[in-house]
């Protein structure tokens, strides 16, 4: 039996002349720029997880620059929709998306996935362009004529209300008149650097209204953890954080990617939605999301005073 979701996206997309796949649609872009999947996986075991939908892009690599292992990671900070990675010689986007057996919001979960689809390579192909150079990257902005303005910010009470939520459920959360922030302790029982200096915890940010290079004006979204010092392969861990988040069945969109920020390098992740207007209540949907991925790696990826594993077993 499918799900709403599932039936609103066989809807939507069925008018449209793509090529049909046994689980999903194929779209082929003009020009040679590559090409777009959606696919549709039912999940048996039992979960309440009813379907994930993947959306790749397959990108034609002639005419891109050519990423090495750090550039990828870098390239990463600015992804829109999905990670970037490399298979051989080639360039690929992927992103993921749960579909819930009882899922609350089902037009905007339908609606991010196909958003996802139509828009990933197009604006995944412009930002690997715009690594170039300022003038390529003014290009591919003129191209898109993306919004760059809201009719109105985020109200600062809508972003207060979010951080009372967190708090109410024990996170050391706040806000300001233009962003909201919440820790999440990654090791130990602090929940706040406030409180301890030393204390291990990740921080989640979500701004709206901020401009993307290439996408416009949208939601960022950034989870920085407590790293006690520089990963020995920091492009490795981003890579295997985003391989081992697409192997997930019941977690948040995997719409954002790891990679690396700042100076130095680092591994972080960050997650940007491409949107016209503000939405109401997204901005806390986003934090929350970003909680989850910090929980998740906290159970499953730390190891106290040392930072990222991949050996420590999963948290019974």
């Amino acid at each position: 039996m499918t799900t709403e979701v599932e039936n609103r996206l066989h809807g939507a997309l069925a008018a449209h002349g793509l090529e049909r796949l046994p689980d999903g649609y194929r779209l082929v872009h003009p020009g040679g720029a590559g090409v777009s999947t959606l696919r549709i996986v039912p999940v048996s075991e039992p979960s309440p997880v009813a379907a994930v939908a993947e959306i790749v892009a397959d990108y034609q690599t002639a005419g891109l620059p050519a990423f090495h292992a750090a550039g990828l990671q870098r390239l990463n900070a600015r992804a829109v929709y999905g990670a970037y990675e490399g298979v051989g010689p080639e360039l690929r986007q992927r992103g993921r998306f749960s579909i819930y057996r009882e899922e609350p919001g089902v037009h905007p979960a339908a609606q991010t996935i196909l958003d996802a689809f139509g828009a990933l390579l197009p604006l995944g192909r412009s930002t690997a362009l715009s690594i170039r150079s300022p003038e390529e990257e003014e290009r591919q902005r003129a191209h898109h004529a993306m919004p760059r303005e809201w009719p109105a910010p985020v109200a600062e009470e809508a972003l207060a209300g979010a951080t009372r939520f967190l708090r109410e459920r024990g996170f050391a959360a706040a806000n300001d008149a233009q962003c909201a922030w919440v820790e999440v302790a990654v090791a130990g029982e602090c929940p706040s650097r406030a409180i301890d200096p030393a204390a291990e915890t990740a921080l989640a940010q979500v701004n709206p209204g901020v401009v993307h290079p290439i996408a416009g004006i949208g939601y960022l979204a950034t989870l920085t953890l407590p790293l006690p010092r520089a990963p020995a392969d920091p492009a490795e861990v981003c890579r295997r954080l985003n391989a081992l988040e697409m192997e997930q069945i019941d977690f948040p969109p995997r719409l954002g990617a790891w990679g690396l920020h700042g100076p130095d390098d680092l591994p972080g992740y960050r997650y940007f939605i491409p949107s016209r207007a503000p939405r109401e209540g997204l901005h806390l949907t986003i934090l929350w999301w970003l909680v989850l991925r910090a929980l998740w790696i906290r159970e499953r990826h730390w190891a106290a005073g040392e930072g990222i594993t991949f050996e420590r077993p999963p948290t019974a």
